[in-house]
């Protein structure tokens, strides 16, 4: 039958049609190719779907006539008619234009999803990264990007949509950066599979980061060393490790014992294009690593070097350190950030900081050279206030009233 497929007709007449009658297909009156096709379920209810109907615009052979087509819109909710007879023009008028919407279709289910390249990624890209780079990328995938993005294709993902993310997470500014960064060496890598020809992350903003500038200071470093002092075995030596030579924790978790050399105090360590590591060991940090009761594998073991101690251990470990000494809770970067602000105060240049810590520009060792430079600024000004050769009469705070 035919008639105009309006809402009121889906709605209102197809149930009086329906009656005594298992399935039902309704050709639009006005739009050639356009139809509805209605069945009864087995709880006596009703489904509704649009569907086209076209000629695919096909070479056939001789004397062969072309097949006809049918291509499903959607079922009604969920497509309204007006929103149905709109995608039902314009996939006619593609075949009007020489397209195929059922082969457009196919070829858009085969592209690949989110989940497909990051699946790809992880096995072509990040089993060739080393440290905790493949673990941050999968918390980053796991923890953002794939929520957002879960079965969208890759072609499909827009500008719009990373800009969407972006304001979303907009509470984590660090954490929604790197995702972001993530997403964008995801995408890159897209291209080269050829699976997009652009990467919509690029030129999208990131949000301003406030660097952490924690660091243990000559009152709170004290007591941390003593609490320090009570942690026993690997995890205590890696802890002390760190605090003495401002290593990465990466690479001093992952330090294996093929790559010590402790009669020359040092170390060979595979540099990244982004990141190079201090290879001189203190003779501190030499007697850390000669201390460990095994010779092979991992350095800092509870396993007799088979396995590197934990991350989520240390930060634990590190944790109770900081209650233990009654400072505030610091990550291990920080030891990191107090052994360099320490070195500088006491006279390290931009020079020996960039060899000792292992920075290829001096942007990071000017940091630490600016901050004793600073440091050294209120340490003169407390001394001369205290000597006060001058007689400067000591300042009287008072309360102020909120009315003045």
């Amino acid at each position: 039958m035919a008639d105009f497929i309006s809402e009121d007709f889906v709605k209102n007449r197809i149930p009086k049609l329906m009656r005594g009658k298992d399935a039902l297909k309704v050709r639009d009156s006005k739009l050639t190719g356009f139809m509805l096709r209605c069945r009864r379920t087995a709880d006596d209810s009703i489904t509704r779907e649009f569907l086209v109907d076209y000629l695919p615009p096909v070479k056939v052979k001789d004397g062969e006539k072309p097949k006809r087509k049918w291509l499903s819109i959607g079922k009604w909710p969920t497509f309204t008619a007006e929103e149905a007879r709109e995608q039902a023009r314009q996939m006619l008028q593609a075949v009007k234009n020489g397209d195929d919407p059922a082969a457009t279709r196919a070829a858009k289910k085969a592209q690949p999803t989110i989940e497909q390249l990051w699946q790809l990624f992880d096995e072509k890209h990040l089993s060739l990264k080393s440290g905790e780079t493949p673990k941050d990328y999968r918390g980053r995938y796991r923890r953002i990007i794939e929520p957002s993005f879960r079965g969208r294709r890759v072609a499909d993902i827009t500008r719009a949509e990373v800009d969407a993310l972006r304001v979303k997470f907009k509470h984590k500014k660090t954490d929604c950066n790197r995702a972001l960064a993530v997403l964008s060496k995801m995408m890159s890598f897209a291209m080269l599979q050829g699976w997009r020809t652009d990467n919509p992350c690029s030129k999208v903003p990131r949000f301003t980061e406030t660097p952490n500038d924690t660091w243990l200071d000559e009152q709170a470093l004290p007591p941390f060393i003593v609490a320090l002092g009570k942690v026993e075995g690997p995890m205590g030596d890696l802890l002390r490790f760190i605090a003495v030579s401002g290593w990465r924790i990466s690479a001093a978790r992952l330090l294996r014992w093929d790559q010590v050399n402790l009669q020359r105090l040092e170390v060979h360590l595979d540099d990244k294009a982004t990141k190079i590591h201090a290879t001189a060991l203190s003779t501190d940090a030499a007697m850390l690593i000669d201390s460990q009761p095994h010779r092979m594998g991992y350095v800092f073991s509870n396993r007799k070097g088979k396995y590197p101690i934990d991350y989520g251990d240390v930060l634990s470990a590190l944790s109770d350190v900081c209650k233990e000494a009654g400072v505030e809770r610091i990550t291990p970067h920080r030891l990191r950030s107090t052994c360099a602000t320490h070195a500088a105060v006491n006279g390290a240049n931009v020079s020996e900081l960039m060899q000792t810590f292992g920075w290829k520009t001096p942007a990071m060792a000017l940091r630490y050279v600016k901050r004793s430079e600073s440091l050294a600024r209120k340490g003169v000004e407390r001394a001369a206030g205290i000597i006060n050769i001058f007689n400067k009469p000591a300042a009287d705070v008072k309360e102020l009233s909120q009315n003045g």
